[in-house]
């Protein structure tokens, strides 16, 4: 019998795992090259999502650039200006994960209530 047509199972399905986890790893998710109103993303290297309310143009604190307003799954309303890089490490997200992020929310303001 010719040993070379019998095949160890064991090894195959072992580098067979490793071949798929190498090309699973080696694929990249692009990031995004700019932020759509009514739109929401995540950061999931900081657990951080946000919804992009609107985009103003001349903002007077970012030297007359146009700026992306934005608020956080915790209520925070914050901008930042629109430049290819200030979308670096955000995803699209759904609105559903968004909405049920907010509900997860813990008041800190024991009044808040």
């Amino acid at each position: 019998m010719n040993d070379d047509k019998i095949v160890n199972l064991e090894k195959y399905k072992e580098e067979r795992t490793e071949k798929r986890r190498k090309e699973e790893q080696s694929r990249s998710v692009p990031t995004l090259m700019a932020f759509l109103p009514n739109e929401y993303y995540i950061f999931p290297e900081m657990g951080l999502m946000i919804h992009v309310l609107f985009v103003t143009d001349k903002s007077i604190h970012y030297d007359n650039q146009a700026v992306y307003v934005m608020e956080d799954q915790y209520g925070n309303i914050f901008a930042d200006v629109v430049e290819e890089e200030t979308c670096d490490g955000w995803h699209e997200l759904h609105k559903d994960v968004f909405m049920e992020a907010v509900g997860k929310v813990v008041p800190t303001d024991p009044d808040a209530s």
